[in-house]
């Protein structure tokens, strides 16, 4: 399989965490979308990424359907994602969480980079008040007994580590391990595993 997609993008960067860490082999085209959207378009209609194509050609959009495949595959001695009932909505919950901060992020910085001092105050403002709000959930399961963290890596450690990432690499102003230290201290010490290291754009 190949996975399209730059790892700067967090969906993209799940993804092929989700791969690593279950020792999957796969292909990558590190295709920006924003930098090439003519060859995104013709990948997905809406011309995103990530796009996971499979072995028979068939073209998988979307980071949340493309986990829910994979975790198919994995089957459920290396699920993603618990098979039913609480643990199953809480992790689905805390993947939610971690890419809407991700989504959030990335409006603030678009937001913020308007010209003519046309930024909109209230909305950088709003955006900031979600990021914040999202890393404090997210922080609040990185307990002994919460899931973030735990082993193996499943569908909510996985989100949750890569959008720390993200905010630490796109609004670095915010300081997001002090508004998540225990998630901060998850990233840190996952910071060497393989998935996590193999998958971790080069800062520009």
């Amino acid at each position: 399989m190949r996975l399209i997609g730059t790892y700067v993008s967090p969906y993209a960067r799940r993804v092929a965490v989700a791969l690593v860490s279950r020792g999957m082999a796969f292909e990558h085209e590190a295709l920006n979308g924003y930098a090439n959207p003519d060859r995104a378009r013709e990948l997905n209609p809406v011309g995103k990424v990530p796009v996971l194509v499979l072995d028979d050609g068939e073209h998988l959009i979307d980071s949340g359907a493309i986990l829910d495949h994979l975790n198919e595959l994995f089957g459920t001695s290396r699920a993603l994602v618990p098979a039913r009932g609480f643990t199953r909505r809480a992790a689905l919950r805390l993947a939610s969480l971690a890419m809407t901060v991700c989504e959030q992020v990335t409006a603030h910085h678009f937001e913020g980079r308007r010209t003519d001092d046309c930024a909109q105050n209230e909305l950088l403002e709003r955006y900031r008040l979600q990021i914040i709000g999202g890393l404090k959930a997210l922080n609040a399961s990185c307990v002994p007994e919460g899931s973030i963290g735990a082993r193996p890596l499943d569908i909510s450690t996985i989100s949750a580590v890569v959008a720390f990432d993200y905010v630490s690499r796109w609004y670095p102003e915010l300081d997001a391990a002090s508004q998540a230290p225990a998630l901060a201290a998850v990233a840190a010490a996952l910071i060497n595993e393989p998935a996590f290291a193999l998958t971790r754009p080069a800062m520009t």
